[in-house]
């Protein structure tokens, strides 16, 4: 390694230490960010770990989470690529090394390749040579790697600010079609820059597909640059279309063989799950703010809560508003537009920027909050084009992360600007003290010192658990909405858990469905009427459950507190804490004396509904084809399935009742809730599938029981 080089990346991690501190400080015992999706990234470079080294299985599944039927991890922000290089460091140092070291790894490298982009980006504005090029690309690199967008991201979105490959790609990609020449020539290593240019996806893909889609709009726009300049030009056919196109060709050809192992799995499920789309609402509320742009950093020691008043006026969280550019590099990049707009090269890069701006900006235009309208219409936005045309883009809904390449390119205009100013002068007068200045001006802006951290915080519980040579379930409570921290303390126990915190909702997920964990997931009742502590041992034997985990810290006092303590005394009345440590309260499920049959949802229902006398119901939809109930254990009874339900429908809508092919009943439904018994048949299974098949309606139904036939 070059001297220069290892000076460059001494810089970066200085300036990292500087601008995250006291991160530096707490590499064995912290985190940085706020406790929340951290420790989602936690468990992801655990889970690739023990899913490769010790139980020898695919890591885009686990059945460590939702047990019994798991979850597929395709669209989970696993980052697989962090997991994989990091392993070394996790057999050798622990996981908290493992995590801080793609923290500084990932500042430093997407600063490193800032600055190589950026020198690129100069050696062909100035063809001839100038002084003080390297100084000006390494606050391009400055500017990239400690925007407040990787900031805010650091609180958590470990597949977001592992930003390194997006800029080692544009880089390539760059190097490889040559934009700013007319030259038909074959670059020298062509061959050899069409594989980086392709590896380069491939790592970026590896660790957010945001980063792909980010990356693939960058290269349909470099090439349609390419064709323009080179036609406007006067280049030939061969130079301005079938060159750049065979050359993208190539990568993509490159990059689809690598990643189809795990693009193709994902195209099939994303076909066939229309819950994976994000839908427009949330592309409304998480596209950037106009304002955003100019108010600066909420994290700011000295101004942050003045920022954060104007902030809190946007539509969405900190880690996805905060994406301040600064005013010393929008100046600048201002200058160099104004002074360099001649130059192709300051053309294509402020074009590059302005897309990344606007589609940042999400559908419609939003000011201070407020989507603008004009004339009662509200303002729309090249992006609602492409949410309407471009498969599966309705995956994604963080807009505002557009903003990774907006301030990509942003780095590269300072550069320029820096640079010429710098060589404005002449070799006894240049004022090189403006990169300096500018460097410093740019980090006082940035810097978000004290940077917040979370400490790892496990209790000795799971320590203790984690020592027991059987396999059983950990339910941890309150699970009303999936909370991160049971993947922490799953890094250490090792035990699957009944629910779980992950990117996407998980259709396989039973705890909805079954009565006791319904209760708890809703802190309420639902359609399932069975009492609680008769089927509970039943239920807990099935899911193979041991310990029920109340963590008081993640429920402070209050109404979710009062319910889930509600909830769990009426699954286990009159049970004693097996543990409590004053934060954790845990009870061990009781054994099971016999079996007792209930029943569970299937796939065919709607969302619970709550009705204004505190009851609830659930909708049949018309043709639903998924099973409807599921009755566990009806070998050992003579059942009987009692439904209570009504329809909004003005005529009575007619539901057959099928166990299996066998058809039980047709239940005739009326505006007025009635309740229908139908008698089961006999069988030697263990489980009966139930299907309620409604010829019209909706049918809602606010019941559903199983009594015993005399």
């Amino acid at each position: 390694m070059k001297k220069q080089t290892l000076l460059i990346l001494l810089g970066y991690l200085g300036l990292t230490i500087l601008m995250t501190w006291p991160v530096a400080l707490h590499l064995t015992n912290a985190i940085p960010g706020d406790g929340f999706d951290g420790w989602q990234n936690y468990w992801n470079l655990w889970w690739v770990k023990q899913a490769l080294l010790v139980d020898g299985t695919n890591p885009f599944f686990t059945d460590y989470l939702y047990a019994p039927t798991g979850v597929s991890l395709l669209f989970h922000t696993l980052n697989i690529f962090n997991g994989l290089w990091t392993l070394p460091l996790q057999l050798n140092f622990g996981l908290a090394i493992a995590y801080n070291g793609v923290v500084f790894a990932s500042y430093v490298m997407a600063g490193y390749a800032g600055y190589l982009l950026a020198l690129y980006t100069l050696s062909r504005f100035f063809p001839q040579g100038a002084c003080g090029l390297r100084s000006a690309a390494f606050v391009s690199g400055l500017v990239f790697t400690m925007a407040p967008f990787h900031m805010a991201h650091l609180l958590g979105h470990m597949q977001v600010f592992s930003m390194a490959w997006p800029a080692f790609y544009v880089l390539w990609l760059l190097r490889t079609l040559q934009p700013w020449t007319t030259d038909s020539r074959p670059a020298p290593h062509l061959w050899r820059d069409v594989f980086l240019t392709a590896l380069f996806l491939v790592l970026a893909t590896l660790v957010a597909l945001y980063h792909t889609l980010y990356l693939l709009i960058f290269t349909g726009v470099t090439l349609l640059w390419i064709m323009v300049y080179r036609w406007r030009s006067g280049a030939g056919p061969s130079a301005f279309f079938f060159r750049p196109v065979l050359i993208v060709a190539a990568v993509g050809l490159v990059f689809g063989v690598a990643v189809s192992p795990l693009l193709v799995p994902m195209i099939l499920d994303a076909s066939a799950r229309p819950d994976l789309e994000t839908g427009l609402v949330q592309n409304i509320t998480l596209s950037a703010d106009l304002l955003a742009y100019v108010t600066p950093s909420e994290m700011h020691p000295l101004w942050g809560a003045w920022a954060t008043a104007i902030a809190d006026n946007f539509s969405t969280t900190t880690s996805e508003r905060l994406i301040f550019a600064g005013f010393v590099p929008l100046l600048l990049a201002g200058y160099i537009i104004m002074r360099g707009r001649r130059s192709p090269i300051v053309r294509f890069w402020t074009l590059m920027i302005a897309i990344y701006f606007v589609l940042s900006l999400g559908p419609f235009l939003h000011i201070n909050g407020q989507i603008v309208t004009l004339g009662g219409w509200q303002l729309p936005l090249p992006y609602l084009l492409l949410y309407y045309t471009v498969p599966f883009i309705d995956l994604t809904r963080s807009l505002s992360r557009y903003n990774l390449m907006f301030m990509l390119g942003l780095g590269v205009l300072v550069s320029m600007a820096l640079a010429r100013l710098t060589n404005a002068q002449s070799a006894a007068r240049r004022p090189y003290w403006i990169t300096g200045i500018a460097a410093a001006l740019i980090c006082f802006e940035f810097i978000a010192v004290p940077y917040p951290i979370s400490t790892i915080d496990t209790p000795q519980f799971y320590f203790d658990i984690a020592a027991e040579p059987d396999d059983f379930v950990v339910a941890e409570l309150p699970m009303n909405w999936d909370r991160p921290t049971p993947l922490l303390h799953q890094t250490v126990h090792g035990r699957p858990l009944l629910t779980a915190y992950t990117s996407r909702d998980n259709p396989l997920e039973l705890a909805w469905r079954v009565p006791v964990f319904q209760q708890w997931r809703s802190l309420g009742p639902d359609i399932i009427d069975q009492p609680l502590d008769e089927v509970a041992p039943t239920i807990f034997f099935d899911f193979n459950l041991r310990y029920i985990v109340l963590d008081y810290w993640q429920m402070p006092p209050g109404p979710e507190r009062d319910a889930t303590e509600q909830w769990v005394a009426a699954a286990l009345p009159d049970a004693a804490p097996f543990y409590d440590d004053g934060r954790l309260k845990v009870y061990q499920t009781p054994s099971k004396t016999e079996t007792v049959p209930y029943l569970s949802l299937g796939e065919g229902w709607g969302d619970r509904q709550e009705q204004g006398d505190s009851a609830v119901r659930r909708s049949i939809a018309k043709d639903a084809s998924s099973d409807a109930l599921f009755v566990h254990h009806p070998a050992a009874s003579s059942l009987a399935l009692e439904l209570t339900a009504t329809t909004e429908a003005e005529a009575p809508v007619s539901i057959a009742v099928f166990a299996g092919d066998t058809k039980l009943d047709t239940l005739m439904v009326g505006p007025s809730d009635e309740t229908f018994t139908i008698e089961l048949p006999p069988t030697d299974a263990d489980l009966l599938k139930i299907r309620l098949d409604a010829a019209g309606g909706p049918v809602f139904v606010s019941r559903a029981s199983l009594t015993m036939v005399k």
